[in-house]
């Protein structure tokens, strides 16, 4: 007989596994969704987003580390985009299988 597949023996699905933990949070997925229309400050992620300032900064060094954001630094401004267009897709299909269940 053999043993299930555990995530650990298979790198793509602990890559999964982070990847929806990132999104599985309310404030994280509503700054993914921002994203989508393209580079923001963390000032502006945090007049759309209802958290603490703190907090809000947890989910973005959160959302950086899955790999859903990148940081970009520019003389004194940072700006947070989605990673790439993948990253839109599936934040794209996630709301479209929300909407339809």
């Amino acid at each position: 007989m053999n043993a299930a597949p555990t995530a650990s023996s298979h790198p793509e699905l602990e890559r999964a596994v982070i990847v929806l933990r990132g999104m599985a949070y309310g404030h994280r997925l509503h700054i993914l969704v921002l994203l989508r229309s393209g580079e923001l400050t963390p000032a502006e992620l945090a007049d759309a987003v209802p958290a603490d300032p703190t907090a809000l900064a947890h989910h973005l060094r959160f959302l950086k580390d899955a790999g859903l954001v990148r940081r970009q630094r520019r003389g004194r401004h940072v700006f947070y985009a989605l990673h790439d267009e993948a990253t839109g897709r599936l934040v794209n299909e996630v709301l479209r299988y929300a909407s339809v269940t």
